[in-house]
């Protein structure tokens, strides 16, 4: 058996002797993975790196930025699932305040079937979300629909009301319309009323009139005259007979002298003193 430092000199040199059978693999296995370092004197220490040992240099490298790649995309895949956990959470706590209004829930279904879309494994967390998102949806169409129905009714009612408040109106400006036509008729027809009772009066007056002055007329002038002192001095009022005799007069010189002798009359009348009181009889003592 050659000594193990001629072989490692004829491995380097080349004229290593071919091994075969259980001799080769022997030698293979009976290598120890780590050797000391030869010593410095030693023949192997100057001897060059072994080729094998040089090409498992690149692997080697390889393998390093390999582990690395998949270091960074572990923690870069811890970031992102805790991300999404985060992300998750906030969905979550939105999902249970709820909604109340169709669009915030549409948004909250369409982001509950983003996160579907999104996941790939282990995803019932996410269906029972979407699940939840679209019942609310439901909820809120149904309430909508309700408002709907009752702002509707209201409206309708709203209409109505607002129908019967201008009917009555309507009735109530008709019935003061005619009340106001019955009383200005009313009124129009006691006014004619009225002027037909003033003008029979008067045509009555003008009659008696007419019929005092053909009397008066038929007097003449001295008894004209005569009528006029009568009546001055039964102090009747002679007004109205000094006109009827001024008109049943036919001569101007009969109506002057009338004029003349009722203004004498007026003025002697006024002038005239009143009569003595009649002295009281003394009494008995």
């Amino acid at each position: 058996m050659r000594p193990r430092t001629e072989l490692a000199t004829m491995a380097h040199s080349g004229n290593a002797p071919v091994r075969r059978g259980g001799e080769a693999r022997w030698r293979r296995r009976s290598v120890p993975p780590a050797q000391a370092a030869p010593p410095a004197n030693h023949p192997s220490a100057v001897l060059p790196a072994s080729p094998a040992l040089a090409g498992s240099l690149p692997w080697r490298r390889a393998s390093a930025a390999l582990v690395s790649v998949l270091l960074s995309c572990v923690g870069l895949g811890s970031v992102a699932a805790w991300h999404e956990r985060a992300q998750g959470e906030q969905f979550a706590l939105q999902l249970s305040a709820g909604c109340e209004e169709i669009e915030a829930c549409q948004e909250l279904e369409a982001e509950a079937a983003r996160r579907t879309q999104a996941c790939w494994f282990g995803c019932g967390r996410e269906v029972a979300e979407q699940r939840v998102a679209r019942l609310q949806r439901y909820r809120a169409e149904e309430r909508s629909a309700v408002r709907e129905h009752y702002r509707q009714r209201e409206d309708a009612e709203r209409n109505a009301e607002q129908l019967e408040r201008e009917r009555r109106l309507a009735e109530r400006q008709q019935e003061q319309a005619a009340r106001s036509a019955l009383s200005e008729q009313e009124q129009r027809q006691r006014l004619e009323l009225e002027r037909l009772r003033q003008e029979r009066i008067d045509r009555r007056v003008l009659e008696e009139r007419q019929r005092r002055v053909g009397y008066l007329a038929l007097l003449g002038a001295e008894g004209r005259l005569e009528r006029l002192r009568r009546c001055h001095a039964e102090k009747a009022g002679c007004e109205a007979l000094i006109l009827d005799l001024v008109e049943a007069a036919s001569l101007a010189d009969e109506k002057h002298k009338l004029a003349a002798e009722n203004e004498k009359l007026l003025a002697g009348g006024a002038r005239a003193p009143s009569p003595p009181r009649p002295a009281l009889p003394p009494a008995n003592s």
